[in-house]
């Protein structure tokens, strides 16, 4: 989940993160994609470089599925 504010300072972030995101995907240096985003402050900069979107990471290993959810412990 992209944060919608800063942490540290509470400045809202969450408009920025699909620009930043899609640039630093296509290889763009972070640094330089907020940079031109306007992200001075050093709090705001931290939130968006080490925001992880766990739902991308976790689907790779998550493959339950309805019949071995509703089967959980039943045999078959």
């Amino acid at each position: 989940m992209p944060p919608v504010r800063c942490f540290t300072c509470g400045k809202p972030l969450g408009h920025l993160w699909r620009a930043y995101w899609d640039r630093v995907k296509s290889g763009e240096d972070p640094g330089r994609a907020l940079d031109e985003l306007g992200v001075r402050r050093y709090c705001c900069r931290r939130t968006l470089m080490t925001s992880i979107t766990y739902a991308e990471h976790l689907s790779k290993y998550y493959s339950l599925t309805r019949e071995s959810f509703i089967g959980a412990g039943e045999e078959r």
